[in-house]
């Protein structure tokens, strides 16, 4: 049986380190865009809190808690290039724990009762809000990776 509330705590744990890499790191790292890359970090994680979103509450019919705005900047396909108007950082910091703060409240209150599976870009289907978590957990550790590899190579200029 999934444990719910340590998929949960793996999300935190995740998104706590991105804060603190955030925290850490000045805006012209953040926003800087790697060569040979189409995003930069802000953009990284502000995907990993808009795919969280839309595959948690979006896929189970309720509304998320970001704005359609948000997601815009940040879904799949989108880039810092077609961005019109330049993220808040601060946002990003609120939303990284504020989100998993009201996913713990959500998933306590067993708000998620329909979901609308899909396909991962992997091979793997999502049936629930359960296995959406784990995705995300997933999903989060790749663009971590991704991170890591954007600050050894920013760090290099």
């Amino acid at each position: 049986m999934i444990n719910v509330h340590f998929e949960c705590e793996i999300l935190r744990a995740s998104r706590n380190r991105l804060l603190r890499l955030i925290e850490t790191s000045n805006n012209e790292l953040l926003f800087k865009i790697p060569a040979g890359f189409n995003n930069n970090i802000i953009w990284q994680i502000g995907h990993c809190i808009t795919s969280q979103q839309r595959h948690m509450y979006m896929r189970s019919g309720l509304p998320m808690y970001i704005s359609k705005e948000f997601m815009e900047s940040f879904k799949i396909g989108s880039s810092p290039r077609s961005w019109e108007i330049i993220p808040d950082v601060n946002e990003v910091k609120h939303l990284l724990i504020d989100t998993v703060s009201h996913l713990e409240s959500d998933l306590e209150s067993r708000l998620f009762v329909n979901y609308e599976p899909f396909e991962l870009p992997i091979g793997f289907q999502v049936k629930n809000h359960v296995e959406a978590l784990q995705a995300a957990n997933y999903h989060e550790a790749e663009h971590s990776g991704q991170i890591l590899t954007y600050l050894k190579l920013l760090v290099k200029e």
